[in-house]
């Protein structure tokens, strides 16, 4: 086999596994892209009565919503499950748990990952359980009886009158807002150098093609 011959197959087979990887580095930024806002589904059970649901909660309080912070950007797409929204009360009665009067607890972000969509200015009749995100906080959801208290009648009549909250500030202090720019440049490098090694490949097949025409 003649030499040129012989390096132009080795070439192309190069080019060839360019494309390859090309085509591979592609694939992972459209996946990246889809995938960065997704969550899972939300799965509820039915919660149970006022004295059931106070029983199986770390705590249990009412109290006005004064801040709502995320730390993602809610204008965009891209939330995960690591994503949190933390949300601070002005706490007016407790009837379980540490509960003080300036209070902070965790959601998820959304109602597809059970997040509950607390209004800020609002008050609130809120079930909540210990956070998995922060030692000694709480966290609430969409699945337990936590809802607006003008809705919570029958809650206040089977839980009876509360007690005043401890004095101070408890629950875990809101995150910082992740910066989504960061990872839209990482996402805007990984396709330019994608599209440089298709258009490398391409560009050095064509000229393989046209040496081999000339041979």
């Amino acid at each position: 086999m003649p030499e040129s011959i012989a390096v132009s197959q080795r070439t192309m087979s190069a080019v060839a596994q360019l494309g390859v990887v090309s085509l591979a580095l592609m694939m992972i930024v459209l996946w990246s892209i889809g995938n960065a806002g997704q969550v899972h589904a939300c799965k509820c059970v039915q919660p149970g009565t006022p004295s059931e649901e106070l029983e199986e909660s770390s705590a249990v309080f009412a109290g006005r919503v004064i801040s709502v912070r995320h730390s993602y950007d809610p204008d965009e797409a891209s939330v995960t499950p690591d994503d949190l929204t933390t949300v601070g009360f002005e706490v007016s009665a407790v009837w379980k748990g540490s509960v003080r009067e300036d209070m902070y607890i965790t959601t998820p972000p959304t109602g597809g990952s059970c997040g509950f969509a607390f209004l800020e200015g609002e008050e609130y009749i809120v079930y909540a359980y210990d956070s998995p995100y922060a030692d000694g906080g709480y966290t609430a959801g969409i699945c337990s009886r936590t809802s607006l208290l003008d809705q919570a009648q029958a809650d206040i009549e089977a839980l009876g009158v509360g007690s005043d909250p401890q004095s101070g500030t408890g629950g875990p202090a809101p995150r910082q807002q992740q910066d989504s720019t960061a990872n839209g440049i990482w996402i805007a490098i990984l396709a330019a150098a994608a599209l440089v090694l298709v258009v490398g490949g391409i560009a050095g097949y064509i000229v393989i093609r046209r040496r081999a025409a000339t041979m």
